[in-house]
């Protein structure tokens, strides 16, 4: 199947979705691709597809240099282009591709651009919803329900929807042709892992330190015994204190960011997972409706999952569903460093947890059954679809 991908979330071997579409469409035989995207991030990697990166022109590249840039995004993210770009048409034409795909969440003018493209050509249109339309977005409080109501428009309008969780279709309703299409982790290793002999237990996370994410690990580490335990954090942007990004990495426990191969065989050595979901209304849509890659990669790496955030979480009610984590929606830290003690005091609860997240992975986040599911919702899509 030929698919050609207009998005600013273009498949790279990252993290969180740039991977997930990566382990989709490019180590996997099913597909061929090409790319459109406005992600710079591209350039950083060697890739093996064709693809071009777009933009809106000079004069919307200077407006958002200014006070007017929220003004300039939400214009953006709500009109999009003019038309379909020169590279588009070329694209097209050469390619033939059998399918357009975006990422509608979060939202911005490269999904309105990709339906503008499959509209001129009449091809089916599949647009996966990633995250909720306003999470990393700028845009002008003005322009918000106007946004939402593109972002809700344009689910309506694609022929083929992926919802990252149940919590992302719940919010946006019923779709003619809806696949649940949970994030792709790795596979789980043949090899049964050893366990490290550390003096002290350490604790990892592996994922986005913006936004919440810093601050969360900003207070777990602050208040643990650090006579007990020591962490290791991989990542970027964080968003802790400038106090607390000098005695983190004084203790050695930040590492950056480092390639997945790296983290994996870094979370070998480790005695637990941190998983972060963050809490508050002003956050409380974004965290319902999406579901986090990291939670997949964490039950390939056989570890103890250590959860915090609030029980409406997607991620929150599949672990307890069944019973794959250690876990806790208390807003207090210190409840949540309970269950460091509480869990590694008990080697039965260890063991229990690592049987149920194997379940977990077995029964439901297989990496074949997620693929195996949209490839067979492509391929419908393009044969039943009269264009």
């Amino acid at each position: 199947m030929k698919v050609l991908m207009i998005t600013n979330t273009p498949p790279i071997p990252s993290w969180g979705g740039a991977m997930t579409f990566y382990r989709h469409f490019c180590e996997q035989s099913d597909f061929e691709i090409q790319v459109i995207t406005d992600n710079r991030d591209i350039l950083n990697y060697e890739l093996p597809y064709a693809y071009h990166l777009v933009n809106h022109g000079r004069l919307f590249q200077r407006v958002s240099r200014t006070r007017f840039a929220k003004v300039a995004h939400s214009y953006s993210n709500y009109k999009g282009s003019r038309g379909v770009p020169a590279v588009i048409r070329d694209t097209v034409e050469v390619f033939q591709p059998d399918a357009i795909f975006t990422v509608a969440g979060s939202w911005s003018w490269m999904a309105i651009l990709a339906q503008k493209t499959a509209e001129t050509y009449k091809l089916p249109l599949v647009g996966s919803f990633n995250d909720w339309w306003n999470y990393n977005s700028i845009y002008y409080l003005g322009f918000a329900k106007q946004i939402e109501q593109q972002f809700r428009n344009f689910y309506q309008a694609c022929d083929l929807v992926l919802c990252t969780s149940e919590g992302m279709y719940e919010e946006l309703g019923p779709h003619n042709n809806c696949l649940v299409s949970y994030p792709t982790g790795t596979y789980m290793p043949e090899e049964a892992q050893g366990i490290p002999e550390n003096p002290k237990k350490v604790l990892a996370f592996g994922g986005n330190l913006g936004d919440w994410y810093g601050t969360m690990i900003e207070a777990i580490i602050s208040n643990t015994n650090l006579d007990h335990y020591d962490f290791k954090i991989f990542g970027s942007n964080a968003s802790w204190s400038p106090e607390f990004d000098t005695f983190i990495k004084s203790k050695g426990f930040f590492k950056g960011q480092v390639p997945f191969e790296v983290l994996r065989q870094e979370m070998t050595q480790v005695d637990g997972l941190l998983l972060l979901m963050g809490f508050g209304e002003d956050i409380a849509q974004v965290e319902r409706t999406s579901f986090k890659t990291k939670f997949l990669d964490y039950l390939t790496f056989r570890k103890p999952i250590f959860l915090w955030g609030p029980e409406y979480c997607s991620a929150y009610k599949t672990s307890e569903e069944f019973d794959a984590t250690a876990k806790t929606a208390s807003k207090d830290v210190k409840d949540f460093i309970t269950l460091f003690d509480d869990v590694f005091r008990s080697p039965v609860r260890q063991q229990e947890l690592l049987n149920n997240s194997l379940q977990m992975y077995q029964n439901r986040f297989h990496p074949d059954l997620i693929h195996g599911k949209l490839v067979t919702k492509m391929k419908a899509l393009i044969n039943a679809v009269d264009y």
